[in-house]
């Protein structure tokens, strides 16, 4: 059964994103690897990357850039709670249209 992607939420660093309309993400992108022969765990430095849409404002401002905060995710059937590196800010303005907005992250290891 299809999960409708409604009351979807974002945070980052406590501050909610406002009308959010688009986001994606993948966890887990980089190949896992040993630590070591003889701690056995699995890591990668390649956690995974999240994109989010937004109309308003807030967490889009270019002075977070390269800020690492946590990322809170629920909602649409998604759970993501996650550190996470501004990588980038994307505006886009419309004539006689909305303003949006476009954050990328790259997920990091706490």
């Amino acid at each position: 059964m299809a999960t409708y992607s409604t009351g979807i939420t974002a945070k980052w660093g406590g501050t909610s994103f406002q009308e959010v309309f688009d986001l994606s993400y993948t966890f887990g992108s980089g190949a896992a690897t040993d630590r070591g022969p003889d701690d056995g765990t699995r890591w990668s430095d390649n956690l995974g990357s999240v994109t989010l849409s937004c109309y308003g404002t807030a967490n889009t401002s270019s002075t977070q850039w390269g800020q690492r905060k946590q990322l809170e995710i629920s909602g649409g059937g998604s759970s993501l709670t996650a550190w996470a590196v501004c990588e980038s800010i994307a505006v886009q303005h419309g004539v006689n249209d909305v303003t949006r907005f476009s954050v990328t992250y790259k997920l990091t290891d706490s």
